[in-house]
């Protein structure tokens, strides 16, 4: 499986953390991979075969084409067979709102709802006809700039997120509030309007991405250790967010279905 990330530039620059691109060889079974919430946006753009993306809470399935997700509070699979290729973005959390969507949480909506069919038919036809690499991700990105605005986070929104992020998640609201300089009921109106989430919920994901990344990073019984170091009370308390936002024991991801998390926090990934 290839990945690449590449950062962005100009009016993009604090709405859209990166472009990234994704290819495999064809799957002539459906492989399953557990998309983990990571407090980010995004958008992904099938140039081959598309996937499917079910939430398996609500049972909700949409075939993983050209869509706008918001910010997960639980896990969605993905499913694919074929030849695997897509183009995308992670936004800032805010991210969103600069080109006019509203701030969703665990939703997803059509491209086409948002620029027309018109336009994303040609912004695929325009993605497939340049080579993976820099110049598709160049050509996304600036498919997205000259559809951008000038809104921007509220500052106590960005430094919230800031103190958050920093932490990997290991902070208390309140201590977040008082960096902001704000009240706890600004804070959580604020960042609730421009996010979906309120900080502390936030946090939470925030936290659990960096936990399924350190045990991405070590053996399979390291997750006592990192229980600890990610702020978990105990390890039961890590395995009862980890089946929270996987949907599966910490066992089982490690197993089989850790190759888009892979990929998420940075690691190579081989083909299997």
């Amino acid at each position: 499986m290839s990945y690449q990330r590449f950062p962005v530039t100009g009016v993009l620059a604090g709405v859209v953390e990166h472009v990234w691109l994704v290819e495999s060889a064809p799957l002539v079974e459906v492989r399953q991979e557990i998309l983990i919430p990571d407090g980010r946006p995004g958008l992904a753009i099938a140039l081959a075969d598309p996937g499917t993306r079910h939430d398996p809470l609500t049972r909700a399935e949409w075939v993983n084409s050209a869509s706008v997700f918001g910010v997960m509070t639980r896990p969605q699979v993905l499913g694919q067979v074929g030849t695997s290729s897509y183009a995308g973005v992670e936004f800032t959390p805010w991210g969103l709102a600069t080109f006019g969507l509203p701030a969703l949480v665990d939703e997803v909506r059509e491209l086409a709802g948002w620029v027309g069919a018109d336009a994303t038919a040609g912004l695929v036809a325009e993605l497939r006809a340049e080579p993976f690499g820099p110049a598709r991700a160049e050509r996304l990105a600036g498919f997205l700039a000259a559809r951008s605005a000038t809104t921007v986070a509220p500052p106590i929104v960005a430094e919230a997120v800031r103190a958050i992020d920093e932490l990997r998640g290991q902070v208390a609201v309140a201590d977040v509030v008082r960096r902001c300089g704000t009240s706890y009921s600004t804070l959580y109106r604020v960042f609730r309007k421009s996010i979906g989430i309120g900080p502390k919920q936030y946090a939470e994901i925030i936290r659990y991405y960096h936990f399924v990344g350190g045990l991405l990073g070590g053996p399979a019984d390291a997750a006592a250790t990192l229980s600890a170091l990610h702020g978990y009370y105990d390890q039961a308390h890590a395995a009862r967010d980890f089946k929270r936002y996987t949907g599966v024991s910490a066992t089982s991801f490690l197993a089989v279905q850790n190759g888009i998390a892979a990929l998420m926090h940075g690691r190579s990934v081989q083909d299997g």
